[in-house]
């Protein structure tokens, strides 16, 4: 893994430099959903002790949404496995996301619904810090989503505060893109567990995605333009608000 462990120890440290993601002592509930990037992110911040001057604690969260047994039960067999402190939390979100009367956007209720259990158990943990898996690619897409179809110049962030700062939100793999995500993880052979959600392939990020990697196809350097450009917003050349 060699140089892909190099680079990706590189933006992780980097991502976790430039945003002020960790801090000395901090104890940090990492979101693991079952898919790579977050079984990637649980991995590389325990590993990452092993290299740095400062500690902190790290307890893997699931939120199991209900969609089937098989999924949470693989996932906790590799935690455990590999020596991971964890708390599993089973709920029917997904199922009431999916119901008659909520056709219209499950997975807006069932994000939701799932983040604000994993603030409860993070608040019952004694940890304010929540870290979770998105990476490059999940705030590019997020970003063209909130325009096209939230009608706002907007995406989710390396940090974030709640609660007047009570607790955050840090996404330590902020500057990695999804192909090294996926290349790291073959290196790593960790656990590929299926996504049981019905909405998995057929919802509006899937949409998103396929767009962008039609434009990446034609241009490599249009996925680094776009998430430069948030960052680089010109006020003078935006019409004001309605």
């Amino acid at each position: 893994m060699a140089s892909v462990e190099r680079e990706v120890r590189h933006l992780l440290g980097k991502a976790i430099h430039r945003y002020r993601l960790i801090e000395d002592g901090d104890r940090i509930a990492v979101g693991v959903s079952g898919g790579k990037d977050s079984l990637l992110l649980l991995w590389l911040l325990r590993e990452r002790l092993e290299r740095i001057p400062i500690r902190y604690e790290l307890t893997a969260v699931h939120v199991d949404p209900g969609f089937d047994s098989e999924s949470p039960e693989k996932l906790e067999v590799f935690l455990k496995r590999e020596g991971f402190p964890h708390v599993i939390v089973r709920t029917d979100h997904g199922l009431v996301a999916h119901s008659a009367e909520n056709r219209e956007n499950p997975c807006f209720l069932c994000a939701r619904l799932r983040r604000t259990t994993l603030f409860q158990k993070a608040r019952e943990l004694g940890c304010p810090k929540i870290a979770l898996g998105h990476n490059q690619d999940d705030l590019i897409e997020t970003f063209f989503i909130n325009i096209c179809y939230g009608a706002q110049v907007a995406t989710i962030v390396p940090r974030q505060p709640f609660f007047q700062g009570a607790m955050h939100i840090i996404r330590p793999l902020a500057l990695l893109p999804s192909r090294l995500v996926k290349r790291a993880c073959e290196k790593l052979a960790l656990p590929a567990i299926p996504n049981p959600c019905p909405s998995a392939a057929r919802n509006k990020r899937s949409e998103i995605r396929a767009l962008l990697a039609s434009l990446y196809e034609k241009n490599p350097k249009v996925r680094g333009n776009i998430f430069h450009a948030m960052s680089h917003i010109n006020l003078e050349y935006l019409p004001p608000p309605l």
